[in-house]
Formats: C-alpha cells, sequence, structure tokens
C-alpha cells in the first residue's frame, strides 16, 4: 500500500515553486490535516527551517522542534500553513512528531487563521 501523509507525519518534499518571502526549495514539513483530507492528493503542511527564524519567533507563529525527541530538528513555520500536492512533490516519510508539538502547532494556527480580536 502507497504512503498516505497524515496529521503529525513529518515529510520531505519540494516547497518550490514559491515567491517572496515563503520558504523555497526542499524542505521537511509538518503536516496538519488528516488522512481523510489528505486522501484527495492535497495535505495541509507548515514548512519546517533548519535556519534561524528570529522574526517568527517574536511573533509567536514557530514551534521548535529542539529537545522535542525527533530526528529532524528545527523549528514549524505556523504562519506559512500551505496546501501542496503531496503526490506531484513526491513527498518522502521521516517520522511522527509527539502529540505535544503537533497539538501546539494546531493551536498557534488556530489563533493566526481564527483572530477572535477583530
Amino acid at each position: 500500500m502507497a504512503y498516505l501523509p497524515n496529521r503529525g507525519d513529518i515529510v520531505h518534499l519540494d516547497f518550490d515553486p514559491s515567491a517572496g518571502r515563503e520558504m523555497k526549495g526542499p524542505h521537511f514539513g509538518l503536516v496538519v490535516s488528516g488522512k481523510v483530507f489528505n486522501q484527495q492528493g492535497l495535505a495541509m503542511m507548515c514548512p519546517i527551517s533548519q535556519g534561524t527564524a528570529a522574526a517568527a519567533r517574536t511573533h509567536g507563529t514557530v514551534v521548535t522542534l529542539m529537545g522535542a525527541g525527533t530526528a529532524i530538528q528545527g523549528a514549524v513555520h505556523c504562519h506559512q500553513l500551505k496546501s501542496l500536492d503531496w503526490r506531484a512533490r513526491q513527498v518522502r516519510f521521516k517520522e511522527v512528531a509527539p502529540r505535544e508539538i503537533v497539538d501546539d502547532v494546531l493551536a498557534r494556527v488556530e489563533a493566526i487563521l481564527f483572530d477572535r480580536s477583530a
């Protein structure tokens, strides 16, 4: 049976094409959508950077994987949520993130999408 991304999976794929301040090139990503959505060929993902993300950290939109027990280290960029064609981008599974990390990312994505202060 072929791989089907699931919420919490850390995968590797190419984020190009991209523009402006979007993350470019091959990166790891955290899948935030569930299998029911993903089986259609698209998946919602947040890219994971291996470098600095000082500006994003000051706004509370990044979740660190440092010390999370994952082989993949870096920062999950919740503010760069994307719907990606995982089949066309030849996604490759790497590992599953801890539930606490996934819950933290989902809470930050929710805060970005459903700003209650407006």
